[in-house]
This record gives C-alpha cells, sequence and structure tokens, in this order.
C-alpha cells in the first residue's frame, strides 16, 4: 500500500474525490475523531442512469461467459484486478497459477489481529495485542522467503498501536469480518465480501487498511470496497488506514459513483470473458506490466515468464 505522507491540515472535503477527511494525526497524540459527535451522512441511492446499461442480449451473452470460466460471484478485489493488471487476472483467475502471499499482506493480516484483538476486549493491554499480532505474522511468513519479511514484521507493532489508539473510542464492534452479498444493478452475479469492522449503534461500517506511508485520501479500489458494503443502507462508509506512526480515517461520501464504477468495471469484465472459454487464448491478447509490484516475487515473476513469455 503506497501514499504520499500527509502533511499539514486537508480541506474538510477533497476536490474531485469522495473521501472527507475525519483525521490525520501522529499516534502519539492518542486524540482521534469522535464520531456520536458528528451526523451520520445520509445514503448515496445508486443511479442506474450513470452505470452502462446493457440490452438483455448483451447481458446473457455476459452470464454465460462468466458460466464458462467457473465465476459464480464477483468481488471488489477480483475487479479491481482486471481493471489494474488483466494479465495477472487472467494468470490468477482463470489459468489459476498464483504466485504466493507477499509479506507485506500477511502484515496486513496480522496488524489487523492485533487491532481488533484490543477492540474486542478493552481492557487488553497494547502489549498484549502487539504480541498476538507479531505471533499471527511469525505464523503466517513460516514459510516465506519473501527478502522484505523483517521489514514488513517491524511495522506490525506500530501499526497496531495506531489503530486501537484511534478506534477504542468508538466502542466495542458490533461485528467484525462480516459477510456481505449484494446484486448491484445491470451485473448477473452477485457481489460478495467481508467487511472489516461494524458498530451497529453508529451504523459506521470501516475498513482497516496498515500502510507504510499515510495516504491523504481514501484510494479508489477502498472506496468502492466499503461502498459496496453500505449500499442500499443508511449505514456511513469509512476507510482507516494505519502506518507505524500516523493514522488516517476517511469517511466515504459518493457511494453512488463508487458502485456505478464497479458496474461499469464487471461490464467490461463480462465482454472480455465474452471473447472466448479458454483461457489461454485470453492470456493470448493481453500483455504484463513486468515492471508492476505484483511481479516482484519471483515465484509470480516466473509464472508471468511462462504463461506471457515476458
Amino acid at each position: 500500500m503506497t501514499g504520499s505522507e500527509g502533511a499539514g491540515e486537508l480541506p474538510s472535503s477533497c476536490d474531485g474525490d469522495t473521501a472527507t477527511r475525519l483525521t490525520q494525526q501522529g499516534a502519539e497524540n492518542g486524540k482521534g475523531v469522535n464520531f456520536r459527535n458528528e451526523p451520520i451522512a445520509k445514503v448515496s441511492r445508486f443511479d442506474p442512469e450513470r452505470a452502462v446499461s446493457p440490452s438483455d442480449e448483451p447481458q446473457q451473452t455476459a452470464m454465460t461467459s462468466f458460466a464458462r470460466h467457473g465465476i459464480n460471484h464477483l468481488s471488489v478485489s477480483s475487479v479491481g484486478l482486471f481493471a489494474a493488471e488483466p494479465a495477472l487476472f487472467v494468470a490468477e483467475r482463470l489459468l489459476k497459477r498464483r504466485g504466493p502471499v507477499g509479506a507485506s499482506a500477511h502484515r496486513g493480516a496480522a496488524s489487523e489481529a492485533g487491532i481488533v484483538m484490543g477492540l474486542m476486549n478493552p481492557t487488553a493491554s497494547l502489549d498484549d495485542c502487539q504480541a498476538h499480532a507479531l505471533t499471527e505474522f511469525d505464523r503466517l511468513t513460516a514459510l516465506s522467503g519473501d527478502p522484505r519479511r523483517a521489514k514488513e514484521r517491524e511495522a506490525v507493532p506500530g501499526i497496531v498501536l495506531s489503530g486501537i489508539n484511534e478506534l477504542r473510542m468508538y466502542g466495542i464492534p458490533t461485528a467484525i469480518q462480516a459477510r456481505v452479498e449484494k446484486m448491484l444493478p445491470g451485473v448477473p452475479l452477485p457481489w460478495v465480501g467481508f467487511l472489516d469492522l461494524f458498530w451497529e449503534q453508529s451504523g459506521i461500517v470501516l475498513d482497516i487498511k496498515s500502510t507504510l506511508k499515510l495516504p491523504t485520501i481514501a484510494s479508489a479500489a477502498h472506496a468502492r470496497q466499503v461502498s459496496l458494503y453500505t449500499y442500499d443502507t443508511n449505514h456511513e462508509a469509512r476507510v482507516g488506514y494505519f502506518t507505524p506512526s500516523k493514522r488516517g480515517v476517511y469517511r466515504v461520501d459518493d457511494r453512488a459513483k463508487h458502485i456505478a464504477d464497479l458496474v461499469n468495471v464487471a461490464q467490461r469484465l463480462e465482454r472480455f470473458l465474452g471473447l472466448s472459454d479458454d483461457p489461454t487464448f485470453l492470456a493470448s491478447i493481453v500483455c504484463p506490466n513486468v515492471d508492476a509490484f505484483w511481479y516482484s516475487d519471483p515465484a509470480t515473476r516466473a509464472i508471468c515468464q511462462e504463461i506471457f513469455g515476458l
């Protein structure tokens, strides 16, 4: 996860974007947003006029193309991968050739485990939460050959501290890792995901993102994620970014736009899959960006070379 260091004060709403800044401060401050003093944002309803509206015939063809490739549901991450790196989508999702999960992803999972422990057990010490996160990281990376493993491990305790200091004031979450399934207009398959945190009393849905640099706004991919989780509800969507020394929580306001974007990308994926039921043919018409971070792992790079010859 990348982003520029957030320096100085930001305007209350990000011009041209959908994330409203709530907090951004050093972890040592120990103070964060008090959501109880903020009005819950009104839900932005999906406007079907803003999304591509295929005719019945193309949609029927698209449904068949999903089935041909064994796809029975969609996720924000899968369509996001298709949009960002179609070649890797073909390799991983269609040809089932996946490289190992990198240390940065394990850092995120381990940090979240420590943060959640501190939220579900308000009396748990920070030391215990950090130790729990490190144990989880060591378990997940026991067989990892990622050269970044040591650096990612060093970041875990600080991220846990940032997350707990920010989120404990929200209270004990009503739900963690809750499964979400939604149908969106114009897409024939259900969308499935798992939201990180939900507080029923305040109606807040929040996804935890661990990172080494604090972004100044919520990324489009993360905003789409929480927009899906809160679609057709009156819940408020937030994304929380936590670094070893800083934290930022951003409210996602223009959820209708992000839902329309998800529909747009999903329909493009439908048409792409409809070109052929042979994934090797689809691999032959896309080209990987071998300099992208996805291919930094030697095993993933080898898969790329084998499939695409690059």
